[in-house]
Protein backbone atom coordinates (compact mmCIF):
# COMPACT_ATOMS: atom_id res chain seq x y z
CA UNK A 1 0.00 0.00 0.00
CA UNK A 2 1.39 3.40 -0.95
CA UNK A 3 1.01 6.45 1.63
CA UNK A 4 -2.74 8.05 2.76
CA UNK A 5 -2.66 11.19 1.33
CA UNK A 6 -3.84 13.70 4.22
CA UNK A 7 -6.02 16.79 2.39
CA UNK A 8 -7.04 19.53 4.25
CA UNK A 9 -10.87 20.39 4.13
CA UNK A 10 -9.60 24.00 2.96
CA UNK A 11 -8.16 22.35 -0.06
CA UNK A 12 -11.51 21.45 -1.83
CA UNK A 13 -13.69 24.45 -0.96
CA UNK A 14 -16.60 24.70 -2.97
CA UNK A 15 -15.62 21.70 -5.39
CA UNK A 16 -15.99 18.00 -4.59
CA UNK A 17 -13.02 16.96 -6.52
CA UNK A 18 -9.52 17.79 -6.24
CA UNK A 19 -6.93 16.76 -9.26
CA UNK A 20 -3.17 16.77 -8.12
CA UNK A 21 -0.31 17.00 -10.74
CA UNK A 22 2.98 15.57 -9.90
CA UNK A 23 5.22 17.93 -12.94
CA UNK A 24 8.74 17.04 -11.31
CA UNK A 25 7.47 12.99 -11.56
CA UNK A 26 6.97 13.64 -15.58
CA UNK A 27 10.61 14.77 -15.00
CA UNK A 28 11.48 12.02 -13.54
CA UNK A 29 9.59 9.21 -15.95
CA UNK A 30 11.14 11.44 -19.40
CA UNK A 31 14.63 10.82 -17.64
CA UNK A 32 14.23 7.16 -17.55
CA UNK A 33 13.39 6.57 -20.97
CA UNK A 34 16.42 8.96 -22.01
CA UNK A 35 18.44 6.96 -20.30
CA UNK A 36 17.25 3.74 -22.15
CA UNK A 37 17.25 5.83 -25.43
CA UNK A 38 21.16 6.84 -24.59
CA UNK A 39 22.16 3.00 -24.60
CA UNK A 40 21.24 3.24 -28.35
CA UNK A 41 22.71 6.01 -29.39
CA UNK A 42 18.82 7.73 -29.98
CA UNK A 43 17.34 10.67 -29.29
CA UNK A 44 14.27 10.94 -27.05
CA UNK A 45 11.67 12.66 -28.12
CA UNK A 46 8.58 14.01 -25.93
CA UNK A 47 5.20 13.55 -26.69
CA UNK A 48 2.84 16.14 -25.61
CA UNK A 49 -0.09 15.57 -27.56
CA UNK A 50 -3.38 15.81 -25.64
CA UNK A 51 -2.35 18.30 -22.95
CA UNK A 52 -0.12 15.70 -22.03
CA UNK A 53 -2.89 13.35 -20.79
CA UNK A 54 -4.55 15.75 -19.15
CA UNK A 55 -1.01 16.79 -16.98
CA UNK A 56 -1.10 20.24 -19.20
CA UNK A 57 1.49 21.45 -21.52
CA UNK A 58 2.27 24.88 -20.06
CA UNK A 59 3.52 23.56 -16.45
CA UNK A 60 5.15 20.75 -18.18
CA UNK A 61 6.92 21.42 -21.25
CA UNK A 62 9.33 24.09 -19.57
CA UNK A 63 10.63 21.38 -16.90
CA UNK A 64 11.25 19.30 -19.82
CA UNK A 65 13.30 21.88 -21.77
CA UNK A 66 15.14 22.13 -18.81
CA UNK A 67 15.83 18.44 -18.07
CA UNK A 68 17.35 18.66 -21.88
CA UNK A 69 14.17 17.80 -23.75
CA UNK A 70 14.70 19.45 -27.13
CA UNK A 71 12.19 17.67 -29.54
CA UNK A 72 8.74 17.15 -29.22
CA UNK A 73 5.60 15.83 -30.83
CA UNK A 74 2.09 17.02 -30.61
CA UNK A 75 -1.07 15.63 -32.41
CA UNK A 76 -2.41 18.97 -34.46
CA UNK A 77 -1.28 22.52 -35.60
CA UNK A 78 -2.98 24.49 -32.81
CA UNK A 79 -0.91 22.27 -29.97
CA UNK A 80 2.53 23.04 -31.71
CA UNK A 81 1.33 26.90 -31.52
CA UNK A 82 0.68 26.66 -27.99
CA UNK A 83 3.71 24.98 -27.10
CA UNK A 84 5.82 27.23 -29.73
CA UNK A 85 4.77 30.28 -27.50
CA UNK A 86 5.72 28.42 -24.33
CA UNK A 87 8.97 27.16 -25.90
CA UNK A 88 9.85 29.99 -28.03
CA UNK A 89 13.88 28.92 -28.34
CA UNK A 90 15.49 28.31 -31.58
CA UNK A 91 17.16 24.83 -30.57
CA UNK A 92 13.57 23.32 -29.83
CA UNK A 93 12.02 21.41 -32.46
CA UNK A 94 8.12 20.73 -32.75
CA UNK A 95 6.84 18.26 -35.00
CA UNK A 96 2.71 17.62 -36.01
CA UNK A 97 1.35 13.89 -36.09
CA UNK A 98 -1.60 15.32 -37.79
CA UNK A 99 -0.13 16.27 -40.81
CA UNK A 100 -0.98 19.27 -43.03
CA UNK A 101 -4.01 19.94 -43.06
CA UNK A 102 -5.14 22.33 -46.60
CA UNK A 103 -4.68 26.08 -45.85
CA UNK A 104 -2.02 25.49 -42.80
CA UNK A 105 0.89 26.20 -44.61
CA UNK A 106 1.24 29.80 -43.02
CA UNK A 107 0.89 28.44 -39.78
CA UNK A 108 3.24 26.13 -39.88
CA UNK A 109 5.75 28.15 -41.54
CA UNK A 110 5.32 31.42 -39.47
CA UNK A 111 5.28 29.67 -35.93
CA UNK A 112 8.51 27.34 -36.96
CA UNK A 113 6.51 23.86 -36.69
CA UNK A 114 7.39 20.77 -39.03
CA UNK A 115 4.85 18.65 -40.81
CA UNK A 116 4.68 14.72 -40.31
CA UNK A 117 3.57 14.53 -43.74
CA UNK A 118 1.06 11.69 -44.63
CA UNK A 119 0.14 11.63 -47.80
CA UNK A 120 1.91 12.59 -51.21
CA UNK A 121 -0.20 15.57 -51.57
CA UNK A 122 0.62 16.88 -48.40
CA UNK A 123 4.39 16.32 -49.13
CA UNK A 124 3.50 18.18 -52.96
CA UNK A 125 2.00 21.22 -51.44
CA UNK A 126 4.83 21.70 -49.03
CA UNK A 127 7.59 21.55 -50.97
CA UNK A 128 5.30 23.58 -53.23
CA UNK A 129 4.76 26.04 -50.27
CA UNK A 130 8.37 26.00 -49.39
CA UNK A 131 9.79 26.69 -53.29
CA UNK A 132 7.81 30.03 -52.89
CA UNK A 133 9.60 31.26 -49.62
CA UNK A 134 12.11 29.21 -47.47
CA UNK A 135 13.13 25.54 -47.49
CA UNK A 136 12.07 23.99 -44.26
CA UNK A 137 12.04 20.51 -42.59
CA UNK A 138 9.64 17.91 -43.35
CA UNK A 139 8.90 14.47 -41.46
CA UNK A 140 7.43 11.64 -43.29
CA UNK A 141 5.17 9.15 -42.19
CA UNK A 142 5.50 5.92 -43.40
CA UNK A 143 2.53 3.94 -42.80
CA UNK A 144 3.79 -0.12 -42.31
CA UNK A 145 0.36 -2.05 -42.54
CA UNK A 146 -1.30 0.12 -39.33
CA UNK A 147 -3.05 1.31 -42.37
CA UNK A 148 -3.82 4.53 -40.52
CA UNK A 149 -1.41 7.58 -40.42
CA UNK A 150 0.99 7.81 -43.47
CA UNK A 151 2.51 6.10 -47.19
CA UNK A 152 1.34 2.62 -47.86
CA UNK A 153 3.20 0.94 -50.41
CA UNK A 154 2.43 2.97 -53.57
CA UNK A 155 3.03 5.69 -52.48
CA UNK A 156 6.06 4.64 -50.89
CA UNK A 157 7.20 3.06 -54.71
CA UNK A 158 6.23 6.74 -55.94
CA UNK A 159 8.19 8.68 -52.63
CA UNK A 160 11.30 6.63 -53.85
CA UNK A 161 11.11 6.75 -57.66
CA UNK A 162 10.48 11.03 -57.70
CA UNK A 163 12.50 11.34 -54.06
CA UNK A 164 14.33 14.41 -55.53
CA UNK A 165 11.97 16.59 -57.34
CA UNK A 166 9.36 16.29 -54.27
CA UNK A 167 11.62 17.22 -51.65
CA UNK A 168 13.66 19.71 -53.42
CA UNK A 169 12.63 22.68 -51.51
CA UNK A 170 12.87 20.63 -47.82
CA UNK A 171 15.42 18.96 -45.46
CA UNK A 172 13.41 15.85 -44.89
CA UNK A 173 14.44 15.10 -41.20
CA UNK A 174 13.40 11.34 -40.78
CA UNK A 175 10.65 8.95 -41.83
CA UNK A 176 8.93 7.55 -38.58
CA UNK A 177 6.67 4.24 -38.32
CA UNK A 178 4.25 3.13 -35.48
CA UNK A 179 3.47 -0.38 -34.12
CA UNK A 180 -0.19 -1.30 -34.13
CA UNK A 181 -0.46 -4.51 -31.63
CA UNK A 182 2.22 -4.32 -28.98
CA UNK A 183 0.70 -5.22 -25.95
CA UNK A 184 0.77 -8.72 -24.53
CA UNK A 185 3.55 -11.51 -25.34
CA UNK A 186 2.77 -11.88 -28.87
CA UNK A 187 4.86 -9.55 -30.81
CA UNK A 188 4.52 -11.45 -34.41
CA UNK A 189 2.88 -8.24 -35.84
CA UNK A 190 6.07 -6.18 -34.39
CA UNK A 191 8.09 -8.57 -36.24
CA UNK A 192 5.79 -8.22 -39.77
CA UNK A 193 5.98 -3.83 -39.43
CA UNK A 194 9.83 -4.11 -38.69
CA UNK A 195 9.80 -5.71 -41.76
CA UNK A 196 8.39 -3.87 -43.79
CA UNK A 197 9.64 -0.36 -42.93
CA UNK A 198 13.01 -2.20 -43.75
CA UNK A 199 11.77 -2.76 -47.30
CA UNK A 200 10.38 0.97 -47.39
CA UNK A 201 14.15 2.20 -46.59
CA UNK A 202 16.51 0.01 -48.79
CA UNK A 203 14.51 1.90 -51.55
CA UNK A 204 14.81 5.82 -49.66
CA UNK A 205 17.37 7.94 -49.12
CA UNK A 206 19.01 7.28 -45.91
CA UNK A 207 17.46 9.83 -43.03
CA UNK A 208 16.97 9.32 -39.16
CA UNK A 209 14.00 6.88 -38.52
CA UNK A 210 11.70 7.08 -35.71
CA UNK A 211 9.69 3.85 -34.71
CA UNK A 212 9.56 3.35 -31.01
CA UNK A 213 7.13 4.94 -28.34
CA UNK A 214 6.52 4.15 -24.55
CA UNK A 215 5.34 -0.01 -25.07
CA UNK A 216 8.24 -1.27 -27.62
CA UNK A 217 10.45 1.08 -25.29
CA UNK A 218 9.40 -1.29 -22.52
CA UNK A 219 8.79 -4.59 -24.45
CA UNK A 220 10.89 -5.24 -27.47
CA UNK A 221 14.98 -4.79 -28.25
CA UNK A 222 15.62 -1.57 -27.63
CA UNK A 223 18.67 -2.22 -30.56
CA UNK A 224 16.18 -3.35 -32.88
CA UNK A 225 13.62 -0.51 -32.43
CA UNK A 226 14.59 2.10 -31.22
CA UNK A 227 16.28 3.58 -34.28
CA UNK A 228 17.26 7.16 -34.13
CA UNK A 229 14.34 8.94 -32.46
CA UNK A 230 12.15 7.36 -29.22
CA UNK A 231 8.97 9.26 -29.06
CA UNK A 232 7.58 8.88 -25.53
CA UNK A 233 3.88 9.93 -24.63
CA UNK A 234 1.95 8.16 -22.25
CA UNK A 235 5.51 6.85 -20.38
CA UNK A 236 6.40 10.15 -19.27
CA UNK A 237 3.02 10.10 -17.21
CA UNK A 238 3.82 7.00 -15.25
CA UNK A 239 2.06 4.67 -17.61
CA UNK A 240 3.29 1.13 -19.11
CA UNK A 241 1.75 -1.59 -21.04
CA UNK A 242 0.35 -2.67 -17.84
CA UNK A 243 0.24 -2.69 -14.04
CA UNK A 244 2.74 -5.87 -14.44
CA UNK A 245 5.06 -4.27 -16.82
CA UNK A 246 6.34 -0.94 -16.14
CA UNK A 247 9.40 0.68 -17.41
CA UNK A 248 11.15 0.75 -14.18
CA UNK A 249 10.59 0.51 -10.11
CA UNK A 250 11.37 4.03 -10.64
CA UNK A 251 8.62 5.72 -12.68
CA UNK A 252 5.78 7.64 -10.75
CA UNK A 253 2.43 8.47 -10.66
CA UNK A 254 1.79 11.63 -12.28
CA UNK A 255 -1.86 12.40 -11.56
CA UNK A 256 -4.15 11.92 -8.36
CA UNK A 257 -7.56 12.83 -8.10
CA UNK A 258 -9.76 12.34 -4.42
CA UNK A 259 -13.35 12.81 -4.22
CA UNK A 260 -15.62 13.65 -1.37
CA UNK A 261 -18.36 10.97 -0.26
CA UNK A 262 -21.65 11.53 1.42
CA UNK A 263 -24.88 9.03 2.09
CA UNK A 264 -23.23 6.40 3.78
CA UNK A 265 -26.23 3.85 4.60
CA UNK A 266 -26.29 -0.10 4.62
CA UNK A 267 -28.86 -1.90 1.50
CA UNK A 268 -30.22 -5.41 2.15
CA UNK A 269 -28.73 -8.60 0.15
CA UNK A 270 -30.22 -9.35 -2.72
CA UNK A 271 -30.86 -5.40 -3.71
CA UNK A 272 -29.39 -4.16 -6.69
CA UNK A 273 -26.95 -0.31 -6.94
CA UNK A 274 -27.59 1.94 -9.74
CA UNK A 275 -28.97 2.35 -12.84
CA UNK A 276 -30.43 -1.24 -14.48
CA UNK A 277 -30.09 -2.41 -11.40
CA UNK A 278 -26.97 -4.40 -13.16
CA UNK A 279 -24.81 -5.27 -9.75
CA UNK A 280 -26.67 -6.78 -7.02
CA UNK A 281 -25.52 -7.13 -3.51
CA UNK A 282 -24.84 -10.48 -1.88
CA UNK A 283 -24.74 -9.73 1.54
CA UNK A 284 -26.07 -6.72 3.73
CA UNK A 285 -23.69 -4.08 2.38
CA UNK A 286 -22.40 -0.56 3.17
CA UNK A 287 -22.10 1.73 0.00
CA UNK A 288 -21.48 5.30 0.08
CA UNK A 289 -21.47 8.07 -3.09
CA UNK A 290 -18.82 9.30 -4.40
CA UNK A 291 -19.14 12.37 -5.88
CA UNK A 292 -17.57 11.99 -9.31
CA UNK A 293 -19.47 10.24 -12.29
CA UNK A 294 -18.66 9.75 -16.31
CA UNK A 295 -19.10 13.46 -17.00
CA UNK A 296 -16.16 13.99 -15.51
CA UNK A 297 -13.96 11.64 -17.22
CA UNK A 298 -14.50 8.58 -14.30
CA UNK A 299 -15.65 6.27 -17.48
CA UNK A 300 -18.75 4.16 -17.33
CA UNK A 301 -16.26 1.49 -18.33
CA UNK A 302 -14.96 0.91 -15.08
CA UNK A 303 -18.37 0.05 -13.29
CA UNK A 304 -18.78 -2.73 -11.47
CA UNK A 305 -21.73 -5.27 -12.45
CA UNK A 306 -22.94 -8.69 -11.98
CA UNK A 307 -21.28 -10.11 -14.63
CA UNK A 308 -17.43 -8.35 -14.15
CA UNK A 309 -15.48 -6.78 -11.38
CA UNK A 310 -15.19 -3.21 -12.02
CA UNK A 311 -12.84 -0.13 -10.47
CA UNK A 312 -11.74 0.40 -6.42
CA UNK A 313 -11.16 3.55 -4.56
CA UNK A 314 -9.72 4.01 -1.51
CA UNK A 315 -10.22 5.47 1.83
CA UNK A 316 -7.65 5.53 4.29
CA UNK A 317 -5.77 2.96 3.16
CA UNK A 318 -8.75 0.60 2.72
CA UNK A 319 -9.98 -0.73 -0.50
CA UNK A 320 -13.44 -0.20 -1.59
CA UNK A 321 -14.57 -1.97 -4.74
CA UNK A 322 -17.05 0.04 -7.18
CA UNK A 323 -20.49 -1.46 -7.27
CA UNK A 324 -23.11 -0.23 -9.71
CA UNK A 325 -22.91 1.41 -12.67
CA UNK A 326 -21.60 4.90 -12.71
CA UNK A 327 -23.81 7.90 -12.84
CA UNK A 328 -23.25 10.88 -14.90
CA UNK A 329 -22.03 12.60 -11.61
CA UNK A 330 -21.55 10.03 -9.11
CA UNK A 331 -20.36 6.53 -8.35
CA UNK A 332 -20.86 4.00 -5.52
CA UNK A 333 -18.49 2.01 -3.43
CA UNK A 334 -19.04 -0.91 -1.38
CA UNK A 335 -17.37 0.57 2.20
CA UNK A 336 -18.88 -2.50 4.33
CA UNK A 337 -15.10 -3.39 5.43
CA UNK A 338 -14.13 -0.01 6.43
CA UNK A 339 -14.48 0.55 10.29
CA UNK A 340 -17.67 3.23 10.86
CA UNK A 341 -15.11 5.78 12.45
CA UNK A 342 -12.81 5.48 9.64
CA UNK A 343 -15.72 6.49 7.38
CA UNK A 344 -16.92 9.38 9.81
CA UNK A 345 -13.01 10.59 10.24
CA UNK A 346 -12.69 10.86 6.50
CA UNK A 347 -14.30 12.66 3.79
CA UNK A 348 -12.88 11.79 0.46
CA UNK A 349 -11.94 8.63 -1.71
CA UNK A 350 -8.61 8.44 -3.46
CA UNK A 351 -9.74 7.63 -7.01
CA UNK A 352 -6.20 7.77 -8.29
CA UNK A 353 -3.08 7.65 -6.67
CA UNK A 354 -0.89 6.05 -4.56
CA UNK A 355 -3.26 3.31 -3.91
CA UNK A 356 -5.11 3.71 -6.76
CA UNK A 357 -3.37 2.48 -9.58
CA UNK A 358 -3.50 4.37 -12.82
CA UNK A 359 -2.26 1.41 -14.70
CA UNK A 360 -5.25 -0.93 -13.23
CA UNK A 361 -7.77 1.53 -14.17
CA UNK A 362 -6.46 1.72 -18.41
CA UNK A 363 -5.79 -2.28 -17.81
CA UNK A 364 -9.96 -1.80 -17.23
CA UNK A 365 -10.62 0.69 -20.21
CA UNK A 366 -8.00 -0.63 -22.54
CA UNK A 367 -6.07 2.27 -22.78
CA UNK A 368 -4.92 5.56 -21.16
CA UNK A 369 -8.02 6.94 -22.14
CA UNK A 370 -9.07 7.27 -19.19
CA UNK A 371 -5.67 9.71 -17.65
CA UNK A 372 -6.91 11.66 -20.62
CA UNK A 373 -10.56 11.76 -19.27
CA UNK A 374 -9.64 13.04 -15.64
CA UNK A 375 -6.94 14.98 -17.20
CA UNK A 376 -9.61 17.33 -19.04
CA UNK A 377 -10.70 20.87 -17.97
CA UNK A 378 -13.73 20.32 -15.41
CA UNK A 379 -15.31 23.06 -13.29
CA UNK A 380 -16.13 20.32 -10.73
CA UNK A 381 -12.21 20.19 -10.03
CA UNK A 382 -9.58 22.09 -8.19
CA UNK A 383 -6.74 22.05 -10.12
CA UNK A 384 -3.27 22.07 -8.44
CA UNK A 385 0.47 21.24 -9.27
CA UNK A 386 1.95 19.28 -6.80
CA UNK A 387 3.95 22.06 -5.81
CA UNK A 388 1.01 24.10 -5.56
CA UNK A 389 -0.90 21.91 -3.10
CA UNK A 390 2.31 21.75 -1.06
CA UNK A 391 2.16 25.00 -0.23
CA UNK A 392 -1.53 24.84 0.50
CA UNK A 393 -1.31 22.37 2.64
CA UNK A 394 1.29 23.07 4.93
Amino acid sequence: MGPVREIPLKIFGNKPVIRIRDINSVVNNYKIFKDKAKKTNSTCAAVLKGDVHGLIMKDVAPLLYKEGARDFFIEELFEGIELRNILPYKDVSIYALGGLLRGEEDYFFDNDITPCVNSIDQLIRWNTYCSINNKRDVLIHLDSHMNRLGLLDDSVNYLSENFESLTSNLNVVAYLSHFFDIKGDDHSNCNMQLNILKKYLKILPVRKVSMACTDSVILLDNSSVNFDIVRIGIGITGGAPSKNKPVSKNAKHTMEIYARYSQIKTVKKGDTIGYGGAYTTLKDTKIALVHIGYKDGYMRVLSGLDEKYGAYMNIAGYRADVIGKISLGATVIDVTDIPSEVLNDNFYAEVVGPNVDIKDLADIVGCYEILVSLGRPNKKFKDFTMDEFKELSY
